[in-house]
């Protein structure tokens, strides 16, 4: 595969003919094919790890399956990034889809040929979450080119209410195959999604307008004026090293992260050890959580979040950590239920407005990179969430290591709402001056580094920038 600057999708690409949101046949066959890929992740986790498990009886071979499924975004999150800015973003979400398919497709094949071998569901995992990382990154920075600027708000918010919802019902809809058909007939089911999953997403490449490349840019990558591999992964991280901001903001993320992972691994566990309830009632919590997530994606449009994302940066996780603190000190159901309905909404708030803020700062041929670095960074910190999370819990008890998570998410709520660069971030579009072209509106960004960051639609100005 080379780099194609004139494939559909590629960096760079701006809508020919910017619709109304809800009248845009790409974005409804991009969110179709978003959505049933993430149907199939939360059908593909109960599978493998309820057929681990079945033919196994080990909680270590189960514990294999989540070590193989964390390799590939610490290791492949940022090449992952660079792959989504170098080649067509819309043809990598369609292979990746269908290499999907095809890794749950092997499933069924190696059982009826020679029977269950650990190391081969240990291989499928490994497959499939390698081609979930890369479908990522390019979902999130193909989106701009398939929506009107102004409607990037709510295509996020609906992207990621219903992909919070898809895995969930997958799970849910897996739970329930596993009673009516046989191994081999789940997967195949599974397949099926993902292959949806990867037509829809076809659909998008067919229906959109092919981008003219520029006279001068070249198609292959061994010429002298495209970048190597090597560099354009360096200049991802010079450009965030040139953006302060940028940098605080994400290293700030990650903070929350981790205590994040402290506490949500465990959740099953403060269900019956906390609450004394059994574990199914788990899924009523999760589910809370996961319609609080719908919810609060919906409402980042209406709330224009990213206008003053670094204050609210701050608030929701105060009230995020409050909420936990909450479930600690009134071990009760229905209070639990109603705490993590709202933490859910504040953060599907948070994380779609996030979304949208980096789509709107970043350059788009830039785009992969930081989101694949942002995911490397995440997925390095949270193992050492989950450890800490699992140490305190087994050492002073679940709700006393809820406890300490709160503690610390409040503690980095304060940090953003003390520090001024990180409480002031946030991003405005003004209205473009009588005679300007929509095609390139002007933008600006509130870089507390002491400037203002250069119009997104001059990315070259901003790549300047960094090199200097």
């Amino acid at each position: 595969m080379v780099p194609d600057p004139s494939s559909s999708g590629g960096p760079g690409e701006r809508p020919s003919t910017p619709v109304p949101l809800r009248r845009s046949r790409n974005f409804a066959f991009f969110l179709g094919g978003n959505t049933a890929s993430w149907a199939g992740l939360g059908v593909a986790d109960v599978l493998l790890l309820w057929l681990v498990y079945s033919q196994t009886g080990s909680t270590l071979a189960v514990a294999a399956v989540g070590v193989a499924e964390s390799i590939p975004p610490i290791a492949l999150g940022y090449l992952a990034g660079a792959l989504a800015d170098r080649y067509s973003r819309r043809r990598l979400l369609v292979i990746m889809a269908a290499a999907q398919a095809g890794a749950l497709g092997l499933v069924p094949i190696s059982l009826g040929l020679v029977g269950f071998r650990l190391w081969i569901l240990l291989a499928v995992a490994l497959i499939l979450e390698s081609a979930t990382v890369v479908f990522a990154p390019s979902a999130t920075a193909l989106l701009p080119s398939l929506v009107e600027s102004e409607s990037l708000d709510g295509a996020n918010g609906l992207t990621q209410a219903f992909s919070s919802v898809a895995w969930a019902v997958g799970a849910a809809f897996a739970a329930g195959l596993l009673v009516v058909a046989d191994t081999s007939a789940s997967f195949g089911v599974n397949v099926v999604v993902f292959g949806a999953g990867a037509v829809l997403l076809a659909l998008v490449a067919a229906g959109a307008t092919r981008s003219p490349s520029p006279p001068s840019s070249p198609s292959l990558p061994s010429s002298p004026n495209v970048p190597g591999f090597r560099d354009e992964l360096a200049a991802g991280v010079r450009f965030l090293q040139g953006h302060p901001w940028l940098l605080r903001l994400t290293v700030a993320g990650v903070a929350a992260g981790f205590f994040v992972t402290m506490f949500s691994p465990y959740l099953v566990v403060f269900t019956v050890d906390g609450l004394g309830l059994p574990p199914s009632y788990f899924g009523y919590l999760a589910g809370g959580y996961s319609g609080g997530f719908f919810v609060g994606s919906l409402l980042t449009a209406r709330f224009r979040v990213v206008q003053y994302y670094g204050r609210f940066f701050g608030l929701a996780l105060l009230g995020s950590g409050g909420l936990l603190g909450v479930l600690v000190l009134v071990p009760q159901f229905a209070v639990s239920l109603l705490a993590l309905g709202a933490m859910g909404v504040l953060m599907g708030i948070l994380i779609t407005g996030s979304i949208t803020l980096v789509q709107r700062v970043v350059p788009s041929e830039l785009l992969g990179r930081y989101l694949g670095l942002q995911e490397t960074m995440v997925w390095a910190v949270a193992p050492f969430g989950v450890l800490a999370g699992g140490l305190l819990i087994q050492v002073v008890g679940v709700r006393n290591g809820f406890a300490v998570a709160a503690l610390g998410m409040l503690l980095v709520g304060i940090v953003g709402l003390a520090s001024r660069r990180l409480r002031a971030i946030g991003y405005t579009m003004p209205s473009p001056p009588e005679g300007a072209s929509l095609d390139a509106p002007t933008t600006r960004l509130a870089d507390l580094d002491g400037r203002r960051a250069q119009p997104a639609g001059d990315p070259p100005a901003l790549l300047d920038e960094v090199r200097s």
